[in-house]
């Protein structure tokens, strides 16, 4: 899934459900498994996702999300309603270029930027 969207970041929910039980990212596969000589393509979502969920309503300010981030040292906060249900992520990018609206003089070199970073590198 994360190479056919293309992100990092994929929010797991319990089954059947909307409801977020957990968040795995590429990070995760290599730390809880390739890292460890497991192989990836041999374990669930389960097995190395993250499970300490740090989470923002969909009410919740900007600022918000940016100390949620900060304090958990995450680069994606799962929003998520009142029944724990996952309606939508906020990534740093996602803030990066809210700024830039903001600031419209800038709003060029951000995504500039942005796809700079997030441009796959090339294969060695």
């Amino acid at each position: 899934m994360m190479l056919e969207f293309d992100c990092g970041g994929i929010p797991v929910c319990q089954p059947g459900t909307k409801r977020l039980i957990g968040f795995l990212t590429d990070r995760d596969i290599v730390i809880r498994s390739l890292a460890r000589g497991m192989d990836p393509m041999q374990m669930t979502a389960q097995d190395v996702m993250t499970t300490d969920l740090h989470t923002v309503r969909p009410s919740d300010s900007v600022d918000t999300c940016i100390q949620t981030m900060q304090k958990y040292k995450v680069r994606r906060v799962p929003v998520t309603n009142d029944q724990g249900e996952i309606v939508g992520i906020v990534s740093q990018a996602d803030l990066v270029r809210r700024a830039a609206m903001e600031q419209p003089e800038l709003a060029e070199e951000v995504e500039e930027m942005l796809e700079l970073v997030s441009e796959p590198k090339a294969a060695i």
